[in-house]
Order: structure tokens, then C-alpha cells, then sequence
């Protein structure tokens, strides 16, 4: 089962929440957003991005996807005018740290633990496999970097797609190596929204540990959002809903995934809490074991 240190510690300290306390970069950081959104796309391409990183831009429809190589991180999924997606304030396009907000992963570890919080993945260069109009593949593997911390044999591929309007984000880890390992992970997806509110649906019924309390219980009713949440949901169904205010909502549907995970830093993050709420697909209650020359593959799908 997962460690107590999993269990007990928030991989969301005040020292990082901290980080947030400005408003200034929000406006500048939305234009850019919304101007790299809403150009005219004919087919993918390994562009140029924020900070000068290398991006991909999708397109299907009137519905585009921007995808940052570094940390492998959906930033944007726009559709009908409306990014779903939010990047924070602090985000860093310098590879200073990693890119804070859209679809970064946690892998191969969910929250604090034996290596660094929510593992390495995120803060690494992922290798362009393909791309094309609407779908695009991309591939880590070890390195010295990351074998320094975690000394498995892995090749990890996400493919990004957007079509009739919803984006699907698939993950396939192979065990290259001769012994099996374990894992948890997510994909920590942050959720353009008004906190005041947002109602997460469906997962009534499951049990739930308060990662902030230590406290386990059951969900009765739908979540909302009136003070801090870091929260884990065991056994979570294929399809939760989300509200996200002003009549929008959105459609998560997992495959592959075990659990749910849901966060608002509130108050700790004081220039941003009332604009997002994380809804995660997750594998992290158990860790996922992965027997050698096997593949393990989950899902998201948001529209």
C-alpha cells in the first residue's frame, strides 16, 4: 500500500505555494495564451513556444492543443473560444522548473516520497516521435538524470489528440528491463474554473482520504470547493463530470486509472486559487506494478 509519508504529506508545501503570490504575470501570461490559441493551423508542427521551448499546436476543427515538449505538458485545449485547460501565474517557460498547469504528469511517483515530488517526468525533455494535423507522439526514456534517482529501464509514449471537439491524452510505460518495477503517477490536470463554483461529479460513493485532515471517509454527495483540498479517491469510476461555472462543464473520462485526486491550494495560493481546481486521473492508492517486456496504458479524455 502507499507509505504513510504518501499518505500523510501534501506534495504541496507552503513553501511552494508560496511561489504564487503575485498577480502581475496573470494578464500578460492569458494574451499569450489566447493569441497562440486562436491562430489559424493547417497541421501540427514542432514550433517554437514560450521562452523559446518547442511546442506543438493541434488543431481539429475549430478546437486547438498546445503541447510543450518540456515535461511532456499539455498547456492549452481550446474549443468553442474557451481554453479548459489553466497555467498558473508562477508557470516558467525557462526549464527552470516545471511548467505549472494544463496536463503535466506525475511519474513515476505521485506526491513526496523516495525521490523527488511527483517524480521526474515532468521536468525532463520528451523526443518528438510524430506529429501530425490533430495527434502527436512523444517519447521519454532514461537518462542520466533520471537514473540517478530512479535506476529502472522504462520507455514511456503519450499521444496527444483533439477530435469532435475533446482531447485525449493516452499513456503507454514499457518495462525495458530484465525486473519489474512499480510505480504511481497522474496526470494533474488543472482546470480553468470559477472555485466558487465548481461541483466535481461521480464520485460519490468512493473512499476518500483527506491528505490535509488524515482523515478517510466516503463521498456522499458532489464535491465543492469552500476551503483547501488535497484529497484521493479510491477506485474512482471511468467518467466523472466537472462544473466549472458560467454554464460550462466538462466530461473526464479515464481508462486505465485506478483513482481520482482532487487539489485547490485555496488561500496558500492567494494571486490564483479562484481560477482553477485540479481533477486528476490517478494511480497512486496501489502502486502499478509492471512485469518486464509488459506495457501498462491509461487514458484521459476531456470534452
Amino acid at each position: 500500500k502507499m507509505s504513510a509519508l504518501l499518505l500523510k504529506a501534501s506534495p504541496f508545501s507552503p513553501s511552494v505555494l508560496a511561489l504564487a503570490k503575485t498577480n502581475t504575470k496573470q494578464s500578460s501570461l492569458r494574451s499569450q495564451r489566447k493569441q497562440s490559441s486562436s491562430d489559424v493551423v493547417v497541421s501540427a508542427s514542432a514550433g517554437v513556444g514560450q521562452g523559446g521551448l518547442e511546442m506543438v499546436t493541434l488543431k481539429s476543427g475549430t478546437s486547438t492543443a498546445e503541447v510543450y515538449l518540456f515535461g511532456g505538458v499539455v498547456t492549452s485545449f481550446t474549443k468553442s473560444g474557451r481554453d479548459v485547460l489553466y497555467v498558473r501565474p508562477d508557470a516558467k517557460f525557462d526549464k527552470s522548473k516545471p511548467i505549472s498547469g494544463g496536463v503535466p504528469h506525475c511519474w513515476p511517483q505521485f506526491g513526496p516520497g523516495e525521490i523527488q515530488v511527483h517524480g521526474f517526468a515532468r521536468n525532463v525533455d520528451w523526443t518528438l516521435v510524430s506529429s501530425g494535423e490533430d495527434t502527436m507522439t512523444m517519447k521519454l526514456l532514461p537518462n542520466e538524470y533520471t537514473k540517478a534517482m530512479w535506476d529502472k529501464e522504462f520507455e514511456v509514449v503519450e499521444t496527444v489528440s483533439i477530435k469532435d471537439d475533446a482531447l485525449t491524452c493516452e499513456l503507454a510505460v514499457t518495462n525495458k528491463g530484465s525486473e519489474p518495477f512499480t510505480f504511481t503517477g497522474s496526470f494533474h490536470t488543472y482546470f480553468a474554473a470559477d472555485i466558487d463554483a465548481v461541483q466535481v461529479k461521480g464520485l460519490e460513493g468512493c473512499e476518500s482520504f483527506d491528505r490535509l485532515k488524515e482523515e478517510s471517509g466516503k463521498v456522499s454527495a458532489p464535491i465543492t470547493c469552500k476551503g483547501p483540498i488535497d484529497s484521493l479517491y479510491k477506485n474512482a469510476p471511468s467518467q466523472i463530470d466537472l462544473d466549472v461555472g458560467g454554464g460550462n462543464s466538462v466530461k473526464i473520462t479515464g481508462a486505465g486509472w485506478k483513482d481520482a485526486v482532487v487539489w485547490t491550494p485555496w488561500t496558500d495560493m492567494e494571486a490564483c486559487y479562484k481560477e482553477f481546481v485540479c481533477v486528476e486521473n490517478a494511480s497512486c492508492a496501489e502502486p502499478v506494478t509492471v512485469a518486464p517486456g509488459a506495457t501498462w496504458t491509461a487514458s484521459t479524455k476531456l470534452e
